[in-house]
């Protein structure tokens, strides 16, 4: 059975304008959905589009703080103890997001700070796997430059 017709033309007119789907306006006003879709129609008003969201950078730029010396602190979520960052209902490591905006590739392996720091997410102290082993292999046979 359909939802009875609550909420009036001009309520169901003003939550379209305001750029709201059919399902959210029936939500809303506890009405049928075909009955805003079929307003919408008649007014001949556009669709409903979903507005685009900050994109990874960006949700990944607003839950980091840089510290002295070059470090970034994460202050996003956590999971398993790691930083996390949820975008588009997944699961992603911010330090494996932090390589990828630092290097400019995918990394390989696990991504570890670079700059001893366990905390920091820096993209510039990231490393992954083949990073490491060509700094393990840089100073088996040269030392420690320092």
């Amino acid at each position: 059975m359909p939802a009875q017709p609550n909420g009036s033309r001009a309520d169901i007119i003003a939550l379209i304008q305001e750029g709201h789907s059919n399902r959210e306006i029936g939500r809303r006003l506890h009405t049928d959905t075909e009955r805003v879709a079929k307003i919408r129609a008649e007014l001949d008003l556009p669709n409903y589009r979903p507005s685009a969201g900050p994109t990874l950078r960006q949700k990944w730029t607003a839950r980091t703080r840089t510290v002295p010396g070059g470090h970034m602190r994460w202050t996003g979520s956590l999971r398993g103890g790691m930083p996390n960052l949820m975008w588009e209902q997944r699961n992603h490591s911010a330090r494996r997001i932090a390589f990828e905006l630092g290097h400019g590739r995918q990394p390989v392996g696990r991504v570890l700070p670079g700059c001893g720091q366990a905390w920091c997410v820096a993209p510039e102290h990231a490393t992954d796997a083949p990073m490491r082993r060509a700094d393990a292999a840089f100073h088996a046979i040269f030392g420690s430059t320092t």
